[in-house]
This record gives C-alpha cells, sequence and structure tokens, in this order.
C-alpha cells in the first residue's frame, strides 16, 4: 500500500496549483492600460467610463479583459514612469493620458516602448500630425477654439480675455491662443491672453484681478471646472454683464456644482452631446448612472470609447499589428455618432454648443 502523502506535500501541491491558476488567469486576460490624474474630475471620469467598457467587454464572455489603472498626480515624471510601467505589464494599449500636458510627456517613452497611447481629452496641436503612437478621439483644441470664437464676434462683442491655466499649457494655449487669433481675425478689437498656474491662490487672484482691469465684453475661460466656477463667481460680482464661455476642459458636472448660480448663463463648448438621442449614448448613460450613482461626463463618454476603439482594432489586427491598424484612416464609431480619423490618429468631430440654464447644459444653436 503507497504511503500517504505528507501534510506538507499537500500544501505544496495547493500552492502550485494556485499559482497556476493565477497564472493562468493572469495570461487569459487582456490588460488595457489607463494613466490619468485621480485627484481630479476628469481623471476620474475617464477611469470610470474605461471600466464600464471593459465590464461590458467581458460580459460579453469569451475574451476576458483587464484594467491596469496608473495615477500620473499630474506629474509628467509620473505619466512617464507610468507608461513604462503599462508597457513592461504587457498591456495591449493605453487609455490616456487625459491631459495635454502628461500627454506630451508621455508620448516619446510610448514610442520608445512600442506602446499605444489612446487619449480620450488631450488635444493640445503639438501632437497632431505625428507618425507617433499617439491616437485620440477628440477634436484638437484649435477647431473648437475658432468656433467658440466666431460665436463670441456673431454676438457682436468686441474684446475678450482669454484665463488660461498655464499648468496644462500645452492645451490652455492651443486652445486659448486659438480663441485670440480667431477673434482678432474676425475683427475683435483685442484679445489679451492672461496665464496663471492652478493651485497657487495669490496667481490666480492677481489673474483675476488682471482680467477686471482689461473690462471686457467676454471672458473665455481655459481652465480646470473648480477654477471656472471660482473665476465666474467672482466674474459676476465685479463684472455682471460679462459674457462666460467655457472650453470643453472646464464645461463639466463640477463646474455646475461648484459655480451654482454664477455659472447661469454661461457659453460651453462640449467635446461630445451627452444629451445625444442616439441609443448607443442612452444605453450607455443608464448603464453609466446604474454603476456609479450619476450622470456620466464626457470624459468619462471618450475614455469608453477609446476602450472601444482600442479592442476593435485588436480584435480585426491583433496586438503587434494595432498602431497600423489605427492609423488605417476612416470613420470610427462614437457613442452620439461617427468620427473620423486621419492616419497620424488625429480626429475630426463635431464640437458642441451648449448654455448653462437652470444647471444644466442645454443646446445652443449658435
Amino acid at each position: 500500500m503507497p504511503a500517504l502523502p505528507s501534510i506538507s506535500s499537500w500544501i505544496l501541491a495547493a500552492a502550485c496549483a494556485l499559482a497556476g491558476l493565477a497564472a493562468c488567469t493572469a495570461s487569459d486576460a487582456t490588460r488595457i492600460g489607463f494613466i490619468g490624474d485621480l485627484g481630479s474630475e476628469l481623471g476620474v471620469g475617464g477611469r470610470n467610463g474605461a471600466e464600464l467598457a471593459v465590464s461590458t467587454l467581458t460580459a460579453r464572455g469569451g475574451v476576458r479583459y483587464e484594467l491596469l489603472v496608473e495615477n500620473d498626480r499630474n506629474d509628467p515624471k509620473v505619466a512617464q514612469s507610468s507608461v513604462m510601467s503599462l508597457a513592461a505589464r504587457n498591456t495591449a494599449f493605453v487609455v490616456g493620458p487625459m491631459t495635454s500636458t502628461m500627454a506630451v510627456a508621455a508620448v516619446p517613452e510610448a514610442n520608445r516602448a512600442g506602446l499605444v497611447l489612446i487619449s480620450p481629452t488631450a488635444t493640445t496641436d503639438a501632437l497632431s500630425g505625428k507618425d507617433d503612437y499617439f491616437f485620440r478621439t477628440a477634436a484638437d483644441a484649435p477647431t473648437g477654439a475658432r468656433q467658440l470664437a466666431r460665436v463670441l464676434r456673431d454676438r457682436g462683442l468686441r474684446s475678450v480675455v482669454v484665463l488660461m491655466d498655464i499648468a496644462n499649457g500645452a492645451y490652455s494655449s492651443s486652445f486659448g491662443h486659438a480663441v485670440a487669433m480667431e477673434f482678432l481675425r474676425l475683427g475683435g478689437s483685442s484679445a489679451p491672453e492672461l496665464g496663471y498656474w492652478s493651485g497657487k491662490s495669490l496667481d490666480f487672484a492677481s489673474a483675476l484681478s488682471r482680467v477686471d482691469a482689461q473690462a471686457p465684453d467676454a471672458v473665455v475661460l481655459v481652465d480646470n471646472p473648480t477654477d471656472a466656477a471660482i473665476a465666474s463667481q467672482h466674474l459676476r460680482r465685479t463684472m455682471p454683464q460679462v459674457v462666460i464661455a467655457l472650453s470643453p476642459w472646464g464645461a463639466n458636472t463640477q463646474y455646475l456644482q461648484v459655480g451654482g448660480r454664477a455659472a447661469e448663463g454661461a457659453i460651453a463648448l462640449q467635446a461630445v452631446d451627452l444629451e445625444s438621442p442616439l441609443a448607443p449614448m442612452r444605453a450607455f448613460a443608464d448603464r453609466y448612472r446604474e454603476r456609479f450613482g450619476e450622470a456620466p461626463t464626457t470624459p468619462a463618454v471618450q475614455a469608453y470609447e477609446a476602450v472601444m476603439l482600442g479592442v476593435d482594432a485588436v480584435n480585426r489586427g491583433g496586438v503587434k499589428a494595432l498602431r497600423a491598424t489605427l492609423s488605417e484612416p476612416g470613420p470610427r464609431p462614437g457613442l452620439d455618432g461617427e468620427f473620423l480619423m486621419d492616419a497620424h490618429g488625429d480626429t475630426q468631430r463635431a464640437m458642441h454648443l451648449t448654455r448653462v440654464r437652470d444647471g444644466r447644459f442645454e443646446a445652443l444653436s449658435k
């Protein structure tokens, strides 16, 4: 009669079995990376949208997907190390970074690693027309900026001040300068560009005082939702009749919550139509509310789309050919309608004008 295995043998066998199961589980999953600042609404919304996309894909059965999240803390060096970390963990592609400044820092590392980045929201023109590993699901910043400038001039406004957060200078300078130049080209009399560093209260207060000194017809806020809301509260006190306009960066639910009554009447440029009646958007919004207990934000929509875009390309051509597959120009599906992507990964996509009314963004015809 053979001897019974010892207790230690059973423990060793069980440990090996568990290790094998873990290895099998890891190898079975297609890993998708995410890079964003989880201390901001932009990053949290993007992560939530990516999580919902991954769970949706996994629920379909067959391939299992895993989201690996990296918090870049809005620090260029952390963004770079996040790219290296995700490349080392064999991710198929990365959604993000979520801001232009972080994307500018991360792209060289992604190029060296051969890792595709699909950003939902990094729209600086500094990354336009490049033969690299960077793709995006939003139109570049100057496209929307020029549209917003036309709206302001069509209203007969003669002067505008552009207030920009230069902590995200890759985006704010791209959008802000394009607004100013287009406004002047269309016959505006003045369009000074004023910068400040977010997180530095004295610098922000000084910038607001400089805006007051200009006494413009309109102020374009190119900053995060909280700063945009605080600036709006200040402007409603000092210049009650001034027209307030927001870049897509600030046009989010946090702006409405923090700004309160001061947000009313602000013109806001949106990257996607959150109120689109199309079935994909409505289904997404319902699932997002069910999972997160709130309405989806624009970054959540665009991050969801970025995951789906990357997975579709992987399914069609494989991970090794992902860059080549994504570089094929043509239409791509979006939750609020198709958009076009060119061979450089740049996107042509309609921007949506809204106005804040009764605590929500409503469509604005012009």
